[in-house]
């Protein structure tokens, strides 16, 4: 069984939206961010040819770039997990793997960091401080048993791309 992680894309900066008094949580990417997305997709989509559904982060820019992944496979489904946002535990998303999760083989995860490479450390390791880090649009792939027994030393690592590999 394969999850899939993999990091939103470049953003509009934060601190433009802190002087607008808008929330982090809305966003959007930027065009050179879409761009990068589509890139890694049809990277992705080389790679694993199939896969069973899409889970996203609520935030805007993780939606947008859950959307460009979508475009690249068509007909997998999306869902929304708050259990992504970047302040929630590792084991809370997979708890929501085990709640969620029936009959999928291959999932795509988008979200955040320091939310996805905590959540990889702790599944390949156990551990909660993070020994590596994705870059905007980069991906990994870990292996599981199940995708609804996620736990901490419960994945393999098949693969870790970073975008600035693919240019």
């Amino acid at each position: 069984m394969k999850l899939i992680l993999f990091r939103h894309g470049v953003a509009v900066e934060r601190e433009e939206f802190i002087a607008k008094n808008q929330e982090d949580s809305l966003r959007p990417l930027t065009e050179k961010g879409r761009e990068k997305a589509k890139m890694m997709a049809k990277a992705l989509r080389i790679w694993e040819p199939e896969i069973d559904l899409i889970v996203s982060s609520p935030y805007v820019r993780a939606m947008q770039t859950a959307e460009i992944i979508f475009q690249a496979y068509k007909k997998v489904p999306i869902l929304e997990s708050s259990e992504l946002v970047p302040s929630s535990p590792p084991s809370a998303f997979a708890q929501w793997l085990e709640k969620q999760i029936k009959m999928e083989t291959s999932i795509v995860v988008v979200g955040h960091e320091p939310h996805l490479s905590t959540f990889a450390t702790w599944t390949l390791s156990g551990a909660t401080t993070s020994f590596m880090e994705l870059k905007k649009s980069g991906m990994l792939c870990l292996e599981v048993e199940s995708l609804s027994e996620v736990s901490q030393k419960s994945a393999e690592l098949n693969w870790l791309i970073q975008p600035k590999q693919l240019i």
